[in-house]
């Protein structure tokens, strides 16, 4: 005879995905580096500041949004990077046509 075994917290979902990851912190953190690229300009400041957001990206749980708080910024942040990616893109692309 086989046995069978399952386990389910004993807390609810939002309870314990906001004691896995820090959901309190990671929304600031993210909404500051979306204001330091609109800011700015400078292909190098540009640069260093999408490194950035890469490295917050990184620490984002990427959860159902039935897990997150409200208002949470990660898919804003993702849309960001890859507009820069883009525009990145088009530059290196308009370089080779041009050369």
């Amino acid at each position: 005879m086989s046995q069978c075994y399952t386990a389910r917290p004993g807390r609810p979902p939002r309870d314990l995905a906001a004691s896995l990851w820090p959901l309190d912190t990671w929304p600031a953190t993210a909404r500051a580096l979306l204001d330091h690229v609109a800011d700015a300009h400078r292909p190098a400041d540009r640069l260093a500041a999408y490194a950035a957001v890469v490295r917050h990206l990184l620490a984002d749980p990427v959860l159902p949004p039935g897990l997150l708080p409200a208002g949470w910024p990660g898919a804003e942040l993702r849309v960001a990077y890859t507009d820069y990616q883009r525009e990145l893109i088009g530059e290196v692309r308009a370089r080779v046509r041009g050369a």
